[in-house]
């Protein structure tokens, strides 16, 4: 993204973004992006911004 700042439906996709510390391994950081699928207006300002 060219920039810093984020648009409201990138910070709520951002925030759909869960993080599992120590998933499936201790020392990996697991980000599940399931919420973000099913979020239609958060996936697709996603998928704009890329």
């Amino acid at each position: 993204m060219s920039s810093d700042v984020l648009t409201p439906a990138l910070a709520r996709a951002e925030g759909l973004i869960r993080e599992i510390p120590d998933y499936p391994n201790p020392g990996i950081l697991f980000r599940d992006i399931t919420p973000l699928l099913a979020d239609g207006e958060a996936l697709r300002a996603t998928i704009d911004a890329l």
